[in-house]
């Protein structure tokens, strides 16, 4: 069987995905992806020239409500069930790296 992904490529994602993979499985998701990309290749394949484009299988209706102003908390309540504040706002962790 061609394989259309190698074992490098399989690898590679897994420790994008910080998955640790045995050798077995290794294969068994090359063979998997293989099938999967083997299959998007058939569908291309399909002719569908008259067929009309949807953005969804079945047709669907969004009820908006209407945009009105309205009441809200106090701040200091809202500010009062965080775990800590600065300045009036609520303190989170940093989770974006500085660049250099």
């Amino acid at each position: 069987m061609l394989r259309l992904i190698d074992r490098q490529e399989v690898i590679r994602m897994a420790r994008l995905a910080r998955l640790e993979l045995s050798e077995a499985e290794v294969e068994q998701y090359q063979a998997d992806l293989t099938n999967f990309l083997t299959s998007g290749k058939k569908l291309q394949k399909v002719d569908v020239s008259a067929v009309e484009g949807t953005s969804h299988a079945v047709s669907i209706t969004h009820e908006l409500r209407k945009d009105e102003v309205g009441s809200s908390l106090p701040r200091e309540e809202v500010l009062s069930a965080g775990p800590e504040t600065v300045d009036g706002f609520f303190k989170v962790p940093r989770i974006v790296e500085e660049q250099e």
